[in-house]
């Protein structure tokens, strides 16, 4: 089994959950061969936190990012990750794991990630589920089975280089767009929902948004990525009952996509992509359930 993997890991103030996520990573099974941690201008403890790690362990690299652009946080936070990603070009390796700074895993994780890769050559990307930190207790998230969360997407490296990685995206999606983008090439992307790691926050919170707010920042990244209308419109029905904040959520999430249509601003997402994402769902949601 191919086991070589580089790990990326964008930082921003997480002085309060990195040693639990680097402990985490240190203690898998299967260690990569290199890991970048890159900060992104943390004004906490975060730098030296990293580079204490670093000092400790030779496989970890501390990279700061110091570029002055007027991003929004979710394109920002990809121009961290392919900052990693860009010190990696050189090094032997055949996997591209991304990990936020706000998960902590299994200490079987990787190879069990790795191990799905061996058992089908398809496969692209490929990630396992998260489940949300909510004060005391853990929150389950609801993820499609084609769909490999960005916080810990891992790639074959020739699918990576074969999209052309990362596309930035104002409103997020990014990991959406590369999943488009590698099916429309002939990879298979996947999320197995048996390996939960744990997203110590809830999903778009970052920041103190609050969770409705984070359903309609989705809704924008729905129309960034070009979600069919009729697509949106069925998947805001079925998650109303299914995931919380039950209707006010997806009602959120939809009028967010709407927002999308009004602004009308320009799709970082090639044409042709456009196109076959809207097939695709179209064949999903007249031949089988989304």
């Amino acid at each position: 089994m191919k086991t070589r993997y580089v790990l990326v890991t964008p930082v921003h103030n997480e002085q309060q959950l990195l040693d639990q996520v680097i402990a985490s990573v240190v203690s898998q099974t299967i260690l990569p061969g290199k890991w970048f941690i890159v900060d992104d201008g943390s004004t906490d403890d975060s730098p030296n936190i990293i580079k204490r790690y670093e000092n400790k362990y030779a496989f970890i690299s501390y990279l700061r990012f110091d570029e002055h652009c007027q991003e929004s946080y979710y394109s920002r936070r990809v121009s961290v990750v392919l900052h990693g990603i860009e010190a990696a070009k050189n090094l032997e390796y055949d996997f591209l794991g991304v990990l936020d700074g706000d998960i902590t895993l299994e200490k079987t994780y990787y190879e069990a990630i790795l191990q799905e890769f061996e058992r089908n050559t398809k496969l692209g990307i490929a990630s396992g589920i998260y489940v949300n930190k909510c004060g005391d207790s853990l929150q389950s998230v609801l993820i499609d089975a084609n769909h490999t969360p960005g916080g810990i997407q891992m790639f074959r490296r020739q699918c990576y280089e074969k999209i052309g990685g990362y596309i930035p995206q104002r409103y997020g999606g990014d990991d959406s767009c590369a999943e488009i983008m590698a099916r429309m090439r002939g990879w298979q992307t996947r999320s197995f929902s048996k390996y939960r790691v744990i997203h110590h926050r809830p999903t778009g919170t970052i920041g103190g948004a609050s969770i409705i707010r984070a359903r309609f920042r989705q809704g924008l990244a729905e129309y960034g990525v070009a979600t069919h209308p009729l697509f949106m419109v069925a998947k805001s029905i079925r998650r109303a009952v299914l995931e919380k904040p039950y209707f006010i959520g997806s009602i959120s999430r939809l009028f967010g996509f709407l927002y999308g249509y009004c602004l009308r601003e320009e799709r970082k997402f090639p044409p042709e992509a456009i196109r076959f994402v809207r097939k695709e769902q179209m064949r999903r949601l007249f031949g089988r359930a989304i």
